[in-house]
């Protein structure tokens, strides 16, 4: 076959060679591109203290009308619980809830028993944070002396508290998968399984927070399972064969003196 100018018999057969090699690697892209699987996407969006709104999201309303909270840990943070809220935003106008609960001990360290306080660390409530406690009272006592125990909420710095529940991607064991934290530092991270989301923001190195949540879920195309397996299967027979179609095409030839 006589050749052009620029396709050489030489160019022509390294460019088989790459058509080859091609072929060969086509496993490995099926299995990177996902052509057969489901894939999920996940996404970040940054949260912020602000002066006004407390803990919040940096300009991405989306995330509030998709029902997504700032932390599990932050009790009134988005989506608004109207009860909880309504409860804590009395306990902030008043101080102190009274419980039914008594103590024989005023200065209650720390009680033995549940008073319903540990579902969330800290509540956020018109762009203040607070902690939530208990506290004795000690002008309340029972017929047996024991002093009533009351809810309270004690003034917290939003900086501290959103330090405090947020998940430490610089550490070496991160408490999170690796798709979430791809995304928390890159901005954007798929998988091809779905991941358990943390329900609070993971901070990254550079002392940023991001809450991360999944914006995609991309089902395989109805033949994508059939084109994946074909091309794992037949690709490497036909780059092989290419291969074995170029070893014939080498020929070696000896050039020196001729002997005596």
């Amino acid at each position: 076959m006589p050749s052009n100018g620029f396709l050489t018999p030489f160019r022509r057969d390294l460019l088989l060679a790459v058509v080859a090699l091609v072929f060969l690697a086509t496993p490995v892209g099926v299995s990177a591109t996902n052509i057969s699987e489901t894939t999920y996407t996940y996404e970040r969006a940054e949260v912020i203290v602000d002066d006004e709104d407390g803990i919040t999201y940096a300009g991405d309303p989306r995330l509030k009308l998709f029902n997504t909270h700032l932390s599990e840990d932050i009790g009134c943070s988005v989506p608004q619980d109207i009860r909880l809220c309504a409860f804590e935003r009395q306990l902030v106008a008043n101080a102190t809830i009274p419980t039914e609960v008594y103590t024989s001990n005023p200065s209650l360290p720390s009680p033995a028993f549940d008073i319903g306080i540990d579902r969330y660390r800290y509540v956020q409530s018109n762009g203040s944070v607070y902690e939530p406690t208990y506290a004795a009272n000690r002008t309340v006592q029972n017929e047996n002396g024991l002093y009533r125990v009351d809810l309270t909420l004690e003034s917290a710095s939003a900086t501290d508290a959103l330090r405090d529940v947020s998940i430490d991607a610089t550490t070496e064991n991160v408490d999170a998968p690796s798709v979430v934290v791809e995304a928390a530092r890159q901005g954007t991270a798929s998988a091809d399984h779905e991941a358990e989301i943390p329900q609070t923001p993971v901070r990254v190195d550079d002392d940023t927070y991001y809450r991360v949540y999944r914006t995609d879920r991309n089902e395989p195309a109805p033949l994508g399972p059939f084109y994946g397996i074909v091309l794992s299967l037949f690709g490497p027979i036909i780059g092989l064969s290419l291969i074995y179609r170029l070893s014939h095409r080498i020929e070696i030839s000896y050039v020196g003196e001729e002997g005596p």
